[in-house]
């Protein structure tokens, strides 16, 4: 049986040898201008040698050995290779952790061997990711971490023409880190059962990048991946996923920073725009479960944070981290939340926490301290100014969208609509209900209709914002173009009355919940239930004048049937909050006995 020189063996002192290895990785063929040849050009390509003795060493493919054996050596076979040179390993393309690694030219002789079980498929040189946060770039490692998200496949054409497919997906290890890499071609397409139930996979040859910031990864086609591969790392992490890590805050590596973004300063951001923020939660939702159109299985809980800016923001969190227990959100903590996506909604912001993003828990920092102190010493107390339209208080908390307009009553706002834009304003201003339309010359009108719960697409993904269209009595939604789950939501027309004026404002449903202080749930349990139709107008009309309402309401210029004229929606309300309510009085008094004395 014929005897081979190790590669762990191989140095520049070693000149006659021949190799029995396998190919773990084999790169693309590229062309370089010869140097004199006045437009000539040469090839060359590289791959991954590994033996028997687990060492492993890169080699180079110039000229005639290119030519003839690119065809021939494939990627995961075993060969016997000799007649290569030897030279210093340029580490500025080589990241085998060999000193030397082999050149091979015209003398090259590379024969196809026998498959050998001993010698392994691949190795790796795993790093921790925590360690990869200090790695100059760029850079290429051996990864092995669980799956924690993936997204779907994504088809384009690059500058070059050439058609390409890619999928990104999300790795975490024990050290509680987390980064965004980039798949290609084949392993892009992979079904989506192989990422799903947090996987543990290794990756070699991931290069990493920065990019916004941050640090992602990319691993090639040349690269190598691996679930549930038999190395010790696979092991130590499925323990560490089952025990806690499933629950762990991540810290992302993909995610740059400009700094800690206050609220006020979110509200005047240009969109859309990934922030880091720090609040304490006034109020959250349960988590809500729905099927996406992919037909992934999705989770998804609404918290309301707010901040020593008086001002208050919904963050949507999604996967393990809405899942948490609803313990986590009781008793007003303090997170710190890094990756949150900010994005225009029904005339407010809203925030989503991307899947790269983490979340901390009472961080113990400097503006997490400055934001417990004032909600201890008031905060919890004052009303706030809410980004979002939809919104929850915790204490005095939130509601409404921070007003662009002024008016005081509802005559000013009749006559402060005629002058607005199509880009519109906000008002805020205090009224009771007067009246909600029930009928229209004669016919019943519907006070709800059941809409669409799936997230809406845009371009490269899904939308972290739920489609809210009108669906069919079947159920079919024309914009999701398939059957999808449903629930219903309030549009009603609503009379509100001050002492100066009643103006008819569509009400939207977070605003018109609020108003008839009825969910749509139960709304729609009141009409489909034994009093009908009637015990839904007679649990409308209990709400009219009860108490005065604090509504935000957004005028702008709309176009209907070729005509410009001015549309008012109330897009939120909630009771007025009578101590402060009392004290703008107060002071709007004593601003006019200033005037007239």
């Amino acid at each position: 049986m014929a005897t081979f020189f190790p590669i762990s063996e191989i140095s520049s002192y070693h000149s006659k040898w021949v190799i029995r290895a396998r190919v773990t990785e084999k790169s693309a063929l590229r062309t370089f201008a010869a140097r004199g040849g006045q437009g000539s050009s040469n090839s060359v390509f590289s791959a991954s040698l590994l033996d028997e003795s687990g060492s492993e060493i890169r080699a180079s493919f110039f000229g005639m050995a290119c030519d003839k054996y690119f065809g021939i050596i494939e990627q995961g076979k075993v060969y016997t290779l000799a007649n290569g040179n030897v030279k210093i390993a340029n580490r500025q393309y080589n990241r085998c952790s060999h000193r030397y690694e082999l050149v091979f030219d015209r003398d090259a002789v590379i024969e196809a061997s026998t498959d050998d079980a001993k010698i392994k498929t691949v190795s790796y040189e795993i790093v921790s990711l925590k360690a990869v946060q200090s790695r100059a770039l760029p850079c290429s490692v051996d990864l092995c971490g669980v799956i924690v998200n993936f997204r779907q496949p994504l088809a384009f054409t690059s500058k070059a023409g050439r058609e390409l497919v890619k999928r990104e997906i999300t790795l975490a290890d024990d050290t509680k880190t987390s980064m965004s890499i980039a798949l290609w071609g084949e392993r892009a397409k992979m079904e989506d059962k192989h990422f799903e139930g947090n996987p543990v996979v290794c990756l070699k040859g991931v290069s990493l990048n920065e990019f916004q910031g941050g640090r992602s990864g990319s691993l090639s086609e040349s690269g190598a991946m691996q679930f549930q591969a038999e190395v010790p790392e696979v092991k130590k992490l499925q323990q560490w996923w089952a025990a806690d890590g499933a629950n762990a805050d991540l810290t992302s590596l993909s995610l740059g920073s400009d700094g800690l973004t206050d609220l006020k300063t979110v509200q005047t951001k240009d969109l859309p725009c990934t922030v880091e923020l720090c609040g304490i939660v006034t109020s959250f939702k349960d988590i809500f479960s729905f099927t996406s159109k992919e037909g992934r299985e999705l989770v998804k809980r609404e918290i309301i944070i707010a901040d020593h800016t008086a001002m208050s923001f919904s963050v949507t969190l999604w996967g393990n981290k809405a899942k948490k227990e609803n313990s986590a959100f009781e008793g007003n903590p303090v997170l710190g939340l890094k990756g949150v996506r900010v994005q225009e909604w029904n005339g407010g912001r809203s925030g989503s926490m991307l899947e790269v993003g983490s979340i901390v828990f009472q961080p113990a920092t400097p503006d997490a301290q400055k934001i417990q102190q004032w909600w201890t010493e008031g905060g919890s107390t004052q009303s706030l100014t809410a980004i979002s339209v939809e919104g929850g208080g915790g204490g005095g908390g939130g509601g409404f969208r921070a007003a662009t307009g002024t008016a005081s009553n509802l005559a000013e706002l009749r006559d402060a609509a005629e002058t607005v834009t199509a880009q519109g304003d906000v008002f805020t201003l205090v009224t009771r209900l007067a009246l909600v339309q029930m009928k229209k010359r004669d016919e019943v009108q519907p006070l709800y209709y059941l809409a669409c719960q799936e997230p809406r697409n845009f371009a490269g993904g899904t939308s972290t914002l739920t489609c809210n269209k009108r669906v069919d009595s079947s159920g079919y939604c024309a914009a999701c173009g398939r059957v999808v789950k449903t629930a219903p939501r309030l549009n009603l027309r609503c009379r509100f009355s001050d002492y100066s004026d009643g103006l008819w404002l569509t009400t939207f449903h977070e605003a018109a919940q609020k108003v008839l202080q009825t969910s749509a749930d139960e709304a729609q349990a009141l009409e489909t239930g034994e009093g009908g139709r009637d015990a839904l107008e007679a649990a409308v009309r209990k709400q009219y004048f009860t108490q005065p309402m604090q509504l935000s309401v957004r005028a702008k210029l709309d176009t209907y049937n070729g005509e410009t004229r001015s549309n008012i929606t109330c897009i939120d309300a909630r009771p007025v909050q009578r101590g402060s309510h009392a004290r703008e009085m107060l002071k709007g008094i004593r601003e006019m006995l200033a005037v007239v004395a």
